[in-house]
């Protein structure tokens, strides 16, 4: 089976909507520690995880008719199987370990640790896009 072009489209879609809409909170210097525009950030960092992970299962799938089990094997497969390379392999599975941080023990979170992750991070998600499209034009 073939990918659906309008599921990854939309995909795309929101994490090119979440990635814009975090890096202006970082351009504005809204992120400081348990402020509103942080805990819309941390809501962001679900979504974006919720999308790229949508979009590697529906690739996986239907063009390898692989299976996965989590979100860290979901980025695990997509770099053996050359989805994405492997820096960004190396710079997306750490946000995944932090997404089940954020999803489970939320209250533990260090929000000046967080704010400079997400300072560090904030193109890899533009970095997934451009990916995910390079791929889709070589099969």
């Amino acid at each position: 089976m073939k990918v659906d072009p309008a599921r990854i489209k939309s995909s795309l879609f929101e994490i090119r909507r979440n990635s814009l809409a975090l890096n202006q909170l970082i351009e504005q210097n809204e992120l400081s520690p348990d402020s509103v525009p942080l805990k819309a950030a941390k809501y962001m960092l679900i979504e974006l995880a919720e999308a790229i992970s949508n979009t590697i299962q529906h690739i996986l799938a239907k063009e390898k008719g692989i299976a996965v089990s989590g979100y860290i094997d979901t980025v695990v497969k997509a770099y053996e199987h050359g989805i994405i390379s492997e820096d960004l392999f190396q710079r997306l599975k750490p946000f995944f370990d932090f997404r089940n941080s954020l999803i489970h023990r939320y209250w533990v979170v260090d929000d000046l640790r967080l704010i400079d992750n997400i300072q560090a991070g904030r193109h890899d998600f533009d970095h997934f896009i451009e990916a995910v499209e390079a791929y889709l034009r070589s099969e």
